[in-house]
């Protein structure tokens, strides 16, 4: 019983960081820019989070089976990673209660299941608190590749673009073909369209510089991706272009479109409005 009375509680304190109805993404501070990568690549201030997370599932496992000494080496050990952790990033100090840690040893100490469930509770809401406050915005920060530093040569204007750029051009010559295709200007549409397809077949070459995994790169721009590109090709190259099949195979395209933009825009704004 003492068990899942401190893994509800466990659980519902950590529910507290996505509680919120309003949420406000604040940029994370510069000290802790040290601890991923490209600073780091040991992830440090991640490990601790983990090795925390980790120490307080051993207290509740042990307090579980009765073992009360294992419980409190757990809770020693958690008191040890979370002050240190409260170094790591001195603008965040505040977020750090060193004698929460204190009270939650005493606690399984006592071996009162009710005392270390006050005890956690009271402790596991400095964690709530930090985390609500600033764990979208960091994962968001340093979990997500950023694009500032890809470059990718323009196949229509032999130029080399950034990231930004170059998708500015690729949805411009798109969106110039929709235009003169509504507009009945059948030569300006190919035109256009065709500027599209090549610079959407040379996208797979900026996926290539982090997906290294050629599976994860298939999944986004792959056999159906390049298969619309064609067809698109094809029906540009008509001596009528008919609009609504064009408009149709569009559709197809985007939902690759798509599938890369609910990975990596987000982030990516994110990233750009924090200036990072």
């Amino acid at each position: 019983m003492g068990f899942k009375k401190v893994l509800l509680l466990l659980t519902a304190v950590a529910g507290l960081s996505f509680s919120a109805d309003k949420i406000v993404l604040k940029k994370p501070p510069a000290s802790l820019d040290k601890y991923y990568p490209p600073a780091s690549n040991k992830f440090e201030f991640l490990s601790n989070m983990h090795a925390m997370s980790t120490a307080r599932t051993g207290i509740t496992v042990n307090i579980n089976e009765g073992n009360w000494e294992k419980a409190l080496y757990w809770a020693k050990e958690l008191k040890k990673i979370y002050v240190e952790t409260s170094k790591m990033v001195p603008e965040w100090k505040d977020y750090f209660k060193p004698q929460l840690a204190d009270n939650l040893i005493k606690a399984v100490e006592s071996k009162n299941v009710d005392k270390v469930i006050e005890a956690s509770r009271k402790f596991l809401q400095t964690c709530a608190k930090c985390h609500q406050d600033n764990e979208l915005a960091v994962k968001l920060t340093y979990r997500f590749p950023s694009f500032e530093k890809i470059k990718i040569e323009d196949p229509v204007e032999f130029m080399e673009y950034e990231t930004g750029k170059y998708m500015k051009a690729m949805t411009d010559s798109m969106k110039a073909m929709k235009i003169y295709l509504m507009q009945g200007e059948g030569d300006k549409a190919q035109e256009a369209g065709l500027n599209f397809v090549e610079r959407a077949r040379q996208l797979r070459t900026m996926c290539a510089k982090c997906h290294t995994n050629k599976l994860s790169e298939e999944v986004i721009v792959g056999k159906d991706y390049e298969e619309a590109l064609a067809k698109l090709e094809e029906l540009l190259s008509a001596e009528k272009p008919n609009k609504d099949d064009i408009f149709k195979t569009l559709g197809s395209i985007t939902v690759s479109c798509t599938k890369c933009h609910n990975v990596h825009i987000m982030p990516a704004m994110v990233r750009e409005a924090f200036g990072k």
